[in-house]
């Protein structure tokens, strides 16, 4: 896909925590979501995007994704396996997406986290581009090769 492909369509899932976790241990500064807007905005319209995170923890962020409308959703942190109710709610309604709204040819998952390879697969088993964001350093390899694109 080029940087010039303006006619893409596309849905933005981002996995909050992993990717300000992530920035935070490679010691980057505060996660910025505008300057990964900015971004996918050279490569078409973004028609959803949604924001996952148990924001009492998270706070900070909050400002930052509602002026970008995001749909902020809640996920609240009860125990150990509270990070697991994200990524599942996330890869719910990423297919729900897939599914329904066959317009929405691209899937941008802002995450760095290996457990949404097999959501990657199935995405582009149905022919939809993934585009896959995150830190570098705390990216699993094999999550950033499945994917059409790496940012």
């Amino acid at each position: 896909m080029s940087d010039h492909d303006s006619n893409v369509t596309m849905a933005v899932f981002l996995d909050l925590e992993n990717i300000a976790l992530g920035a935070h241990e490679a010691h980057y500064p505060q996660f910025d979501i505008q300057k990964v807007l900015e971004r996918l905005l050279l490569k078409g319209h973004i028609v959803v995007k949604k924001a996952y995170c148990d924001f009492d923890r998270y706070k900070a962020f909050k400002r930052d994704l509602h002026e970008a409308a995001f749909e902020l959703i809640e996920i609240p942190h009860v125990r150990q396996s509270g990070k697991n109710s994200a990524d599942i709610r996330m890869v719910v309604d990423a297919l729900d997406l897939c599914y329904t709204k066959g317009h929405v040819d691209t899937f941008v998952i802002i995450s760095g986290d290996s457990d949404f390879s097999p959501l990657v697969s199935k995405l582009r088993e149905n022919a939809k581009t993934v585009i896959v964001a995150g830190v570098k350093n705390s990216t699993s390899d094999l999550f950033s090769r499945t994917c059409d694109e790496f940012l």
